[in-house]
């Protein structure tokens, strides 16, 4: 029996530089050919590192770090980024006033997601260069559209976003880096409308859609993978009678009318962090891994292709 083509597949990493690393380090534990990141790769926040009398300070959830030296300070933005929000050295005076100019605070934010980015691509080429390894990223509604410059430029990674890929000699890769519309009106949502009009105009791309993955940001709407928390007015979490969160479905129903209507192989989802699971929707697998991004944990899940189907699935966490 010919090897398979083995897929590690994440989402949502939302800056955690460590989780990123361990993707990464994964593809040697997993032997996975192909690494892909189905979206949200930015961190959600910018933290001050302070500069003092003679040293630099920062906090994160309650907990202060103080560096009195360059390599201290080095130690302190390496556990900013592994608690997953981006560092900038500032002061107290240039801080608030920085966040007085909403416009230019999210300039600055924009920009030092870029340098963050690069960081990690760098970091991931350096590792992976003695590989065959292929490290496919893609956007996602929390996303900025200038990052895709960076990974276009990148020359190791491959930026999935635009084009449909082929992921070996049976199987091509359609990707759609955008949500339906959220409570919070994030960087890059659709209407569904217009989700369903750009899956129709890209899968018309595809040579065989039976053998395609479909690597949608957004899970299909109805199933277990897009079930999310209710919110209230000021966005609350609405709790059920027991005592828990009212969950409810918020995925797309044209992500779900296009798996319905063309039934590729295999759905690839991220979006909503508490419903990691599988669906089997007609002849079609959708996986959503979920995500413990702010717990620096990873998750994942590790498809095996044959040319005429999936062989084998497995959720990962570490």
């Amino acid at each position: 029996m010919a090897k398979p083509t083995r897929l590690l597949f994440v989402a949502d990493l939302h800056g955690s530089a460590v989780c990123f690393r361990k993707f990464v380090n994964a593809a040697k534990v997993y032997r996975a050919d192909v690494l892909i990141v189905g979206g949200d790769i930015a961190a959600k926040t910018m933290t001050p590192v302070f500069e003092g009398s003679g040293s630099w300070s920062a906090t994160v959830e309650g907990e202060t770090r103080t560096a009195r030296s360059t390599e201290e300070l080095e130690r302190i933005e390496g556990w900013l980024r592994d608690s997953a929000t981006v560092p900038i050295r500032t002061t107290a005076q240039a801080w608030r006033d920085l966040v007085a100019d909403r416009p230019r605070a999210e300039e600055k934010f924009q920009e030092r997601v870029l340098v963050e980015l690069k960081r990690w691509l760098d970091w991931a080429r350096a590792r992976l260069v003695d590989t065959r390894t292929r490290l496919l990223l893609g956007l996602g509604n929390d996303d900025f559209t200038p990052m895709e410059g960076v990974i276009a430029s990148d020359g190791r990674a491959e930026l999935t976003d635009g084009r449909v890929l082929r992921v070996d000699d049976h199987h091509e890769l359609l990707t759609l880096p955008y949500s339906n519309p959220t409570p919070w009106n994030t960087n890059r949502e659709l209407s569904e409308e217009e989700i369903g009009r750009r899956l129709n105009d890209d899968i018309r791309q595809l040579e065989r859609v039976d053998r395609a993955v479909f690597n949608l940001h957004v899970p299909p709407f109805g199933t277990p993978l897009d079930l999310a928390p209710r919110l209230g007015p000021g966005l609350v979490k609405v709790m059920a009678p027991g005592g828990e969160p009212d969950m409810v479905h918020v995925g797309s129903t044209a992500v779900r009318a296009a798996i319905e209507r063309y039934q590729p192989l295999l759905g690839l989802h991220g979006h909503i962090h508490e419903s990691k699971g599988s669906v089997s929707i007609g002849r079609t697998l959708s996986l959503n891994p979920g995500s413990a991004y702010t717990e620096g944990t990873l998750l994942g899940t590790v498809v095996d292709l044959d040319p005429d189907g999936i062989r084998a699935t497995m959720m990962t966490t570490g």
